[in-house]
């Protein structure tokens, strides 16, 4: 009973995440005022060793591009979208400047020889988003601070490529020793036994 509930469970988790072809649809709807080239789709077959960016993550990260990666240290530009913009002000959307602060202040801690961690406290400063509207070029820089441990701090700041003022300063924790997962396979289930106890 257990293992129907497990399997039934899973079934749910992986309806609840699969993106259907009508927001596909939408993505692609909402991407067409952006220059950058159409993403790659994804592939089929979930055995591929390969990361495939999810539907926030390619959504988030259209556009941006890595200048130069030094240990620890991240430079990229990125063109504002119309397609992440506030309805209400114009200008680049608080959630997608943390999400990229997300994205791009994980990067920062890898490029510094550490293993993948997860996000455990983020805190943003929106010092003036009216420096980001669309189609502003912006100059991210991410900055791994230090690493405790499996603890890793990461600072990453957003400029206006064109003026030099700040648009957001970003604070990201992480947490965690994830390696990457091996290929051996996973061992046989023990034998239940049943007790009259």
């Amino acid at each position: 009973m257990a293992a129907q509930d497990s399997s039934s469970g899973d079934t749910r988790l992986r309806s609840a995440l699969t993106v259907s072809a009508d927001d596909r649809a939408r993505l692609h709807a909402l991407l067409q005022d952006s220059p950058s080239p159409a993403p790659a789709p994804a592939a089929a077959n979930n055995t591929s060793q390969h990361h495939v960016a999810s539907f926030f993550e390619g959504l988030a990260l259209r556009g941006i591009r890595v200048l130069s990666i030094q240990p620890g240290l991240i430079r990229c530009s990125y063109t504002v979208p119309n397609h992440l913009t506030d309805a209400a002000t114009g200008c680049l959307a608080a959630g997608a400047v943390v999400s990229l602060v997300d994205e791009v202040g994980s990067a920062a801690a890898i490029a510094d020889a550490q293993n993948l961690k997860v996000s455990v406290d983020m805190s943003v400063a929106f010092a003036d988003l009216s420096q980001a509207r669309p189609g502003d070029k912006l100059c991210i820089v991410a900055r791994a601070l230090g690493h405790k441990g499996a603890y890793s701090g990461t600072h990453v700041l957003f400029t206006n490529a064109g003026n030099g003022r700040v648009v957001a300063e970003g604070r990201h924790s992480l947490f965690g020793n994830m390696k990457k997962k091996t290929t051996t396979p996973a061992p046989a289930p023990a034998a239940h036994t049943r007790s009259n106890m």
